[in-house]
């Protein structure tokens, strides 16, 4: 709630160092994401400048990840004019999760009416629903903001996370006072990613997802599943395939 922002200078040489040079990433195009660490949006007018930027080429992309809506800066200004360079992501919950765990961000349906904005503008969007937390009556409450999001526009690709433990993240909640409830999903047993709900646990939430997708005609080779293993994707009945998920890719 109290960020320190980087000089955008600094980030903007860098930017110029990458896009003049044709050997970075072995010369094929990048999405640079930006939102994992921080919300990409909470100060627009860093933002904007990092956006103008990457209109200066037309090899890689930037993508940005946010929880604000249609209150924020960013609607207004990215449907200014098209801007070629951007992939705009959006993390949305069910309203419950999001009034439990959530509080200081913008309501599930206030993103999903600037996703569906922008959307319409011509950008890709996609859409990350995690972490989903089985609260008591969970699947009618992903249900009905899958269904509320469908109402208003189809996502480019949407990719499923289950919440993981990072020590970081919990002693950085227990020093904010923060309500710490989530803990007690987890198996107290450490994964690549800090600690997980159970396998089957896991797999239930998944294939409720993938089913509720799929009876909507969402195609099913653009949902992709966040900080997974292997076991789970042999699970799922899907082939793991590098480089498409919401946040790094090919674009």
């Amino acid at each position: 709630m109290q960020p320190r922002y980087i000089n955008v200078q600094y980030v903007l040489k860098a930017l110029n160092y990458v896009f003049k040079d044709d050997q970075f990433n072995e010369g094929k195009p990048a999405v640079f994401n930006s939102g994992e660490l921080a919300d990409s949006w909470m100060n627009p007018q860093i933002m904007i400048q990092i956006v103008r930027k990457f209109e200066e080429q037309n090899k890689h992309k930037l993508l940005t990840l946010t929880k604000f809506g249609i209150q924020n800066q960013m609607v207004s200004f990215l449907t200014e004019h098209f801007y070629n360079q951007m992939i705009v992501a959006f993390s949305i919950n069910s309203t419950k999760v999001a009034e439990l765990y959530e509080k200081s961000a913008s309501p599930p349906i206030s993103r999903i009416e600037a996703a569906s904005r922008l959307s319409a503008f011509g950008y890709n969007v996609r859409v990350r629903i995690d972490p989903i937390f089985p609260v008591e009556n969970w699947k009618n409450h992903y249900e009905d903001i899958i269904y509320s999001m469908f109402a208003k526009f189809e996502p480019n690709r949407i990719i499923l996370g289950t919440p993981r433990g990072l020590q970081k993240t919990i002693i950085f909640a227990k020093k904010a006072n923060m309500d710490l409830s989530w803990v007690g999903f987890f198996e107290k047993k450490e994964t690549g990613w800090g600690w997980k709900m159970p396998f089957e646990l896991r797999l239930e939430i998944y294939q409720f997802f993938y089913e509720r997708l799929l009876s909507l005609g969402y195609q099913k080779d653009k949902i992709s599943l966040c900080k997974e293993n292997l076991e789970m994707w042999k699970a799922m009945g899907l082939e793991y395939t590098p480089f498409t998920c919401n946040c790094y890719g090919r674009g």
